[in-house]
C-alpha cells in the first residue's frame, strides 16, 4: 500500500467539515435544523409538556453556568454511539447496516436533545415578551436553531449550534446530576 501526502493533506483538511461528508451547503442545514427542531419540539410538547415547563422554570431560576451541564446529555450520547460502534467492530458483527442503523439512533437522541435544548430557549423568550407560550417557543428555537447554520461555517455553526442547545438543557440536567433522592424513595428501596 502505498500512501499518497497530498491525500493525506486532503483529509486532514476536511476534519470537522460536515460539506464533506453530506456535501450539503448551510442553507440546507439551516433548513434540516428548523425542521428537525421544530419537530422534535412539537413532539416533546406532546408527549412531555410538564417537563417542558419545569425545565423553563429551572432555566428561569438556575445559574448562566448551568450552560456547562447541557454538554453533558451530548456528550454520554457521543461517548456510548462511539463506544458501541467500536465495540461492534471489535466484536467482528459491524456491518454497514448495523453502523447506519446505530448511528441513525444516535442521531434520533441527540436531535431529541437539541430539540428540547432549543424549545426550552425558545419558550424562555417567548416568556420575556410576556406569557410563556411553549408552542411559539418551538417555532422560535427552531429559528434560532438555524441561524448559525446561516451566519458561519460549517465547524462553527455546529459548535454554536450545540451551545444553543445547551443553554435549554442547562438548568435541566445540572438538576438531574445534583437532584438529591427524598426519604421516601430512600425508604421504598
Amino acid at each position: 500500500m502505498t500512501y499518497d501526502a497530498t491525500a493525506g493533506i486532503d483529509t486532514t483538511a476536511q476534519i470537522g467539515d460536515l460539506s464533506a461528508i453530506l456535501g450539503l451547503s448551510g442553507e440546507v442545514y439551516a433548513g434540516l435544523s428548523f425542521l428537525a427542531v421544530l419537530g422534535a419540539g412539537i413532539g416533546l410538547l406532546v408527549t412531555r409538556g410538564g417537563f417542558v415547563d419545569r425545565a423553563v422554570d429551572r432555566v428561569v431560576a438556575g445559574s448562566p453556568l448551568a450552560v456547562l451541564y447541557g454538554a453533558l446529555p451530548f456528550f454520554f450520547v457521543a461517548f456510548a454511539g462511539g463506544y458501541a460502534l467500536n465495540q461492534f467492530a471489535r466484536a467482528g458483527v459491524a456491518n454497514l447496516w448495523l453502523a447506519q442503523g446505530w448511528s441513525l439512533l444516535v442521531s434520533v437522541v441527540g436531535v431529541g436533545f437539541v430539540g428540547l435544548g432549543y424549545l426550552v430557549f425558545g419558550t424562555y423568550l417567548t416568556e420575556v415578551e410576556g406569557e410563556r407560550r411553549p408552542r411559539h417557543g418551538a417555532v422560535v428555537g427552531a429559528v434560532v436553531s438555524a441561524l448559525p447554520w446561516l451566519l458561519l461555517p460549517t465547524l462553527p455553526a455546529v459548535l454554536v449550534w450545540l451551545l444553543g442547545a445547551a443553554a435549554g438543557l442547562g438548568a435541566p440536567t445540572r438538576r438531574w446530576v445534583h437532584g438529591e433522592r427524598t426519604v421516601e424513595t430512600e425508604a421504598s428501596g
